[in-house]
């Protein structure tokens, strides 16, 4: 006979069903919770990054009144570009210094990486240390260091002087050579902390099996782990080709004055020109954009199917240090070297530089003219401090609102179905092709005739500071977010808090790490940008870069460095700090 239900089992079913149904509500509440945040998201996304491509089209494609009104389309500033191959030499010299510059930061920073990670050799620290303090010191003011170094007034030039018995200048640093070497220095801290993470995962068992076979060191470094690493490497330098490709600050700087030209430089000089040449900056940047395009595409799917080398992976061991022998001396005064002149060198020429009256070359002549006047001159000027004001306010700013709309753009990416999330996504990598200048003339030409009143204020840097580290951001909570199990947030639910609720106590704690680490990356990049910065910038809102950039061309070199020296100290604090937090949280190891 069936067996007659019991009041007990019917209370246990009508609470199961209860709760059931709560929980489908629960569901339900949190489906409009994720279109709601959705719709927001989109809308603010979209507003950030739609408007700066459809200007940078429309102005390469039409020509505008002096009111600004769109007159008629037209195709002749592209055709002006290759009639009169006007984008020939920049072209060429733009693919030249990136190529060069690639190849030569990959091999120095992945050298670098392969003693501090897979050999036995003395201060193997200071490898992470110099990558991460460097992030604190700005690329012009980077620059500026190397100029003074390598100038021909400076001290390097001096000294080959004497060395070879030369009366004029033996390295000319205003030149494509002169581009290559700064630029390389510059990345070759990013290259090395790529790819000391790629050459911790390596898997040794090829390695030792090679070294059971009888190999020597040297051998099997040669045949299996530098093949084993090739994939690594060109992703790693393809990367750096891009950065290269849009660069601004060495260009202006080094290549200007050497009457190289290159693509960022010819759309800032158009922009600059009275009046204005926007429609040649537009095409220019069009045609940039096109060649970033491509080639992040190639960027993106060489990663893609890194996949296929299983020799290369995130499982737990570490790879066997290489013993080196007394080899391990002359690679431990390798990277004392490289510490030194990364980072001593050019910060040394610049404090030399801020405590003289005027610039000359480091001797005891100078000695005798120290003074304190350009620092008093820094902190008393009222468009430093002005500028320095607004830099941090930036700074803040940029990385606070980038964080959170990223953190609300991965929590729909990786959390929600909701379909169009695939735009979504398009929408926060498509900054990536915008180079700094062509974002800044972007930002520029589509603020000066919307009726929105942000054109010479803080608020414009902000968008396109924004705009431009959308990406940035979301490299960092996308991956945070994805090692939080989703049945953290369901327990979350079902013991009755909201959504607001789980994401302020459960995702936003656990995603610490990934979050604050993320903030302090955007938040030193914004405080040295330059390329932005220097179109969007007015007179009643300096920034720091931009700062620099001007007192470099008034030749106000003591005022110039006491002014760096002094914001170069805020930054490497700051970067102290994020190296303590990578160390921490298992960003580097030793």
């Amino acid at each position: 006979m069936a067996k007659q239900p019991t009041s007990e089992s019917l209370d246990l079913a009508l609470k199961g069903g209860q709760a059931r149904a709560g929980f489908s509500l629960d569901m339900a509440s949190r489906f409009d919770v994720a279109s709601v945040v959705m719709i927001c998201v989109s809308i603010v996304t979209g507003y950030l990054v739609l408007p700066p491509l459809y200007s940078v089209i429309q102005t390469s494609l039409f020509t505008t009144k002096l009111t600004g009104e769109i007159d008629q389309f037209t195709l002749r500033y592209y055709q002006d570009l290759f009639r009169e191959l006007q984008v020939i030499g920049p072209f060429l010299n733009t693919f030249y210094f990136s190529i060069g510059s690639a190849l030569c930061a990959t091999i120095l920073g992945g050298s670098i990486a392969w003693i501090v990670v897979r050999t036995d050799s003395p201060l193997r620290g200071l490898g992470y240390f110099t990558a991460f303090a460097s992030f604190g010191t700005p690329f012009i003011l980077y620059t500026i260091g190397w100029l003074l170094l390598l100038g021909k007034a400076g001290p390097v030039n001096y000294w080959l002087k004497i060395i070879f018995d030369q009366t004029t200048p033996v390295f000319n640093v205003y030149s494509m050579f002169g581009m290559i070497l700064i630029e390389s220095l510059l990345w070759s801290p990013f290259v090395f902390l790529m790819l000391a993470a790629a050459f911790r995962s390596m898997d040794p068992s090829l390695e030792e099996a090679s070294a059971a076979c009888g190999a020597r060191m040297w051998q099997t470094m040669r045949r299996i782990s530098l093949r084993l690493m090739l994939p690594a490497f060109f992703s790693v330098m393809l990367l750096i080709f891009i950065r290269t490709f849009e660069s601004f600050e060495i260009p202006a700087l080094v290549g200007l004055p050497g009457d190289i030209r290159v693509l960022t430089t010819s759309i800032y000089l158009d922009a600059q020109k009275l009046p204005p040449r926007y429609g040649s900056a537009g095409a220019f940047s069009v045609l940039l954009m096109v060649v970033v395009a491509a080639t992040l595409y190639f960027y993106f799917r060489l990663t893609r199917e890194g996949d296929r080398y299983q020799t290369v992976t995130g499982k737990g061991y570490r790879p066997t240090l290489i013993n080196l022998g007394r080899w391990r001396y002359l690679t431990g005064a390798g990277l004392l070297t490289y510490s030194i002149v990364l980072l001593v060198l050019p910060f040394l020429i610049i404090l030399w530089a801020s405590v003289l009256p005027y610039y000359m070359q480091p001797g005891l002549e100078g000695l005798t003219k120290l003074t304190l006047k350009n620092y008093v001159t820094a902190l008393h000027f009222p468009k430093i401090t002005d500028a320095i004001k607004n830099s941090v306010l930036l700074g803040l700013g940029s990385a606070s609102f980038v964080m959170v709309l990223t953190l609300l753009a991965s929590w729909l990416l990786v959390r929600t179905k909701i379909r169009g999330r695939w735009l979504l996504d398009l929408m926060t990598t498509l900054p990536l092709l915008f180079p700094g200048i062509v974002m800044g003339l972007a930002i520029l030409r589509f603020y000066l005739f919307v009726p929105i009143p942000v054109y010479g204020t803080l608020w414009i840097l902000l968008i396109a500071f924004v705009t431009r580290y959308i990406p940035y951001g979301i490299r960092y909570t996308h991956s945070g977010l994805l090692q939080l199990h989703k049945e953290l947030e369901e327990a979350s639910y079902v013991s009755g808090a909201s959504w607001f609720s789980s994401m302020r106590r459960i995702i936003l704690p656990l995603m610490t790490p990934s979050f604050l680490g993320g903030w302090i990356f955007i938040f030193l990049l914004s405080a040295k940008e330059l390329s932005m910065s220097v179109l969007l910038v007015s007179p009643q809102t300096p920034v720091v870069s931009v700062a620099i950039f001007e007192l470099w061309e008034n030749a106000q070199v003591g005022e110039l460095a006491a002014f760096g020296v002094i914001w170069t100290a805020i930054l490497v604090t700051v970067a102290i700090v994020y190296y303590a937090f990578a160390r921490r949280y298992g960003i580097q190891q030793n």
